[in-house]
């Protein structure tokens, strides 16, 4: 008698972590690249001269969630009567947009930051262009953006030069 309950009670423990195993990996995890809403949005939305870089991510896996010359709200997208009511006064977007502007990122170097907090090696499809000289020592540096996103030669890094907003090597 004591055996058989020993070996329901056994069974169950290994359905009990499979099942808990299973839905855990449920969420996939975000990397390079990924889409992301940052938390904070300025009401107005973000405008195209500026980067924002959020730290604390918990939608990215590197806890990097990055708005890269945004112009707009990354909510207020065309087409949604909800978000966008008035595309000329709601800086409304179209997905494409938001998700080429809006993804998970790492920092890259270290740019008179920290440099013996860790650092990532860029995804295949990015480069580290250096975005923040203030705030601080670990946040401050490059980060890692798509290639085909560059305004003039020193966004593409050493060696690299922007041709037709992409970068090449």
């Amino acid at each position: 008698m004591q055996m058989a309950c020993a070996k329901k009670l056994s069974w169950a423990l290994i359905v009990g972590s499979v099942l808990v195993g299973t839905f855990a990996a449920g969420c996939p995890a975000r990397g390079v690249g990924d889409p992301c809403v940052p938390e904070a949005i300025p009401e107005a939305g973000f405008t195209a001269r500026e980067s924002y870089v959020e730290t604390s991510s918990v939608q990215c896996r590197t806890r990097v969630c990055l708005v890269y010359r945004l112009q707009g709200h990354p909510e207020h997208i065309v087409g949604d009567p909800m978000t966008c009511r008035n595309p000329a006064t709601d800086n409304c977007i179209d997905t494409d947009t938001r998700d080429a502007r809006v993804f998970c990122s790492c920092r890259c170097s270290a740019g008179g930051g920290d440099s013996t907090l860790p650092l990532c090696t860029c995804n295949e499809g990015f480069h580290c262009v250096e975005l923040l000289t203030k705030g601080g020592d670990g946040v401050r540096g490059g980060y890692c953006i798509p290639d085909n996103f560059c305004e003039d030669d020193d966004d593409c890094g050493p060696g690299g030069s922007c041709t037709n907003n992409e970068c090449r090597r």
